[in-house]
């Protein structure tokens, strides 16, 4: 068996350490969480478990559709990492939508957005997020 390549996506959910490991997820992601108790105490839900653990949370739809859910957008290891991401599935991805916890909204980034790590930059940061009101 060859190792798994570095960022590479599946259909379906997914977990991307920063390193750029990918854990495919065969059913949802709250069910894998619930399985795997010990990586993120206490976490019982996707956000919860991305703020514990800083991993980002995919899931890659058909016709090159990725949500993403991230813990910030100001991080640099993340970054580069949602980069590596992105820039590694190009070829399959059409349309990607963040969600930054914390924040009210998202950003969404058609394929011209993520097409270059300056234009992916640039849009991370050019659309502004409201703070979540607790």
């Amino acid at each position: 068996m060859s190792p798994a390549q570095l960022f590479v996506l599946a259909h379906g959910a997914s977990w991307i350490l920063p390193d750029g490991r990918v854990i495919k997820i065969p059913g949802f992601h709250s069910s894998w969480i619930a399985s795997h108790p010990s990586i993120a105490p206490g976490a019982t839900n996707t956000a919860e478990f991305v703020a514990k653990t800083g991993w980002i949370s995919a899931v890659l739809h058909e016709a090159g559709y990725l949500e993403v859910i991230v813990r910030s957008r100001e991080d640099e290891r993340l970054k580069n990492c949602l980069w590596s991401l992105l820039s590694t599935n190009l070829p399959i991805l059409q349309k990607v939508v963040i969600l930054v916890l914390g924040t009210s909204g998202c950003l969404v980034m058609e394929k011209e957005s993520f097409s270059s790590k300056e234009a992916f930059l640039e849009a991370l940061a050019s659309v502004p997020l409201e703070p979540d009101k607790a």
